[in-house]
């Protein structure tokens, strides 16, 4: 027999985990699931670029990324990507629920940029937290565009695909 706690920890898991039946939670795992796909895929490509596998010729774009500081910016890029992604994965559904494939892109791509804006509160947040920061808001509009302007090209057709995928696999009825 299974104690209580276990039994109330198993039913918030089946009402709120990954495989929920709640469409918002649902969206929100997969943009979650985008975020990280983005931020794979974003250190692969210097790694590419920096090894020479992908010739760019010269580039003022990936000049001056080494690898191993597109992974560090990546990997703690994530511990605020990938709770906003969620966020903004839920409301989106609840805003805006994808019903076709081609509303999924749109969603998707819009939810997208929409996670650099939502990740600004917590690096903001962190920085005041941290203090020692002149202007923690500066700094923290400061790391989101740059984060902007680093992978833009992959988070908005990520974020379409996923928006797409998600909605084609969680039709809802019209």
């Amino acid at each position: 027999m299974q104690s209580p706690d276990l039994q109330t920890l198993q039913t918030a898991y089946r009402r709120y985990g990954p495989g929920t039946d709640r469409d918002d939670l649902a969206a929100g795992y997969a943009a979650a699931t985008g975020a990280v796909l983005v931020a794979a895929l974003y250190a692969a490509s210097v790694w590419a670029i920096d090894a020479e596998v992908v010739d760019l010729g010269w580039t003022p774009y990936f000049a001056t990324i080494e690898y191993h500081s597109a992974v560090d910016l990546a990997t703690t890029g994530l511990l605020f990507a990938v709770p906003a992604a969620f966020l903004v994965g839920v409301a989106g559904w609840r805003i805006a629920p994808a019903r076709s494939a081609f509303r999924g892109a749109v969603v998707g791509a819009v939810g997208a940029v929409a996670a650099y804006l939502v990740a600004f509160v917590p690096l903001a947040a962190g920085a005041v937290a941290a203090g020692g920061v002149a202007n923690p808001f500066e700094l923290a509009a400061v790391a989101v565009a740059a984060a902007l302007v680093l992978t833009w090209w992959l988070a908005v057709p990520v974020g379409g695909l996923v928006g797409v995928v998600y909605a084609a696999r969680r039709p809802t009825p019209a």
